[in-house]
């Protein structure tokens, strides 16, 4: 246990970031959701790109990941309606691709963007990155 905090153990994250992830393909979904837990964050995961708003307004994540391609949604009109709401304007954003349209995602207001594939140790990276230099 901690001694400044006794309900602390070292184990536990100081700060548990809540993450959404939104990704038309299910199983894609439920094995980066996983790993987002097994990496000490709450992660919430999404299949429908239309109930984005929502969640968001209801969750209040720390970051939204999003993969590039989610069916018949254009990833870059949902960057606009997230940056649109007033209260997501610095709500941290980072794009998977397996293709490189980071600066159209960025140009879009995402923070961040990961080129698939990625190691798992990259997107960890990537999204301790966005979350710092958000906190800063």
């Amino acid at each position: 246990m901690n001694a400044a905090r006794p309900d602390v153990t070292p184990e536990e994250p100081r700060s548990q970031a809540r993450l959404l992830m939104i990704d038309d393909d299910p199983v894609t979904c439920r094995l980066l959701g996983l790993q987002m837990e097994m990496e000490g964050y709450s992660c919430t995961t999404l299949v429908d790109p239309d109930q984005v708003l929502a969640v968001i307004e209801e969750e209040s994540p720390s970051l939204v990941l999003v993969d590039y391609h989610l069916g018949t949604q254009d990833v870059l009109d949902l960057l606009h309606s997230i940056r649109d709401q007033e209260a997501c304007r610095n709500l941290p954003i980072v794009v998977m691709s397996a293709l490189d349209h980071r600066r159209e995602s960025v140009s879009a207001g995402a923070s961040g963007f990961v080129l698939k594939p990625f190691s798992v140790q990259d997107l960890m990276t990537t999204i301790r990155e966005v979350l710092e230099a958000t906190e800063a």
